[in-house]
């Protein structure tokens, strides 16, 4: 299927923020290696930052869709072990996304919808560590969401998958009953 004007800007600078960070990259820049003008970016996406919020919308929708299997799990331990395997897959399918939001880790438009992407997780996973009997389940739910953090950041900037594998199955171990 042919990618429109608008999806090719949009994967053209999800990939340039990715590789040079958003700062660094120049509209003049994401139109020559999108094949289109300047004048075209502006006319879809009014200016640089309504751009970057439309890459970042657009790829916690794939997220979203990507994930919603993993989430909707009854089984409270399967659910806790889904959530632990989202670093692996999420970044496997989506590695310069990820690449591009570990870059605007300050920028208050990937907080605003990588905060609103893990709140809909923690919610469940709450309700899975209170189905376990966890005293504290929202306690629990931090930090397993801290650990699925520092996976999500070791195994995008190591990718040592044998070595990622090794510490996903341990920290499996001390949750998975």
């Amino acid at each position: 299927m042919l990618k429109t004007k608008k999806e090719i800007i949009l994967e053209t600078a999800l990939n340039l923020f990715a590789d040079k960070g958003y700062d660094a990259t120049p509209t003049s820049l994401i139109a020559r290696e999108a094949g289109v003008s300047e004048g075209l970016i502006f006319k879809h996406y009014i200016s640089k930052e309504n751009l970057l919020e439309a890459v970042v919308k657009a790829g916690y929708r794939r997220i979203t869709d990507k994930s919603k299997g993993l989430v909707e799990e009854n089984d409270p331990n399967k659910l806790i072990s889904n959530v632990l395997d989202m670093p692996l897959k999420l970044v496997e399918d989506e590695r310069n996304f990820w690449r591009m939001q570990f870059r605007l880790v300050d920028e208050e438009i990937s907080q605003k919808h990588h905060l609103r992407y893990s709140h809909s997780v923690m919610q469940k996973l709450v309700e899975a560590f209170r189905k376990l009997g966890y005293a504290e389940p929202e306690l629990e739910t931090e930090v397993l969401m801290l650990l699925v953090e520092g996976l999500w950041r070791s195994y995008l900037t190591n990718e040592d998958k044998s070595h990622f594998i090794k510490m996903l199955d341990l920290i499996k171990t001390k949750y998975i009953k």
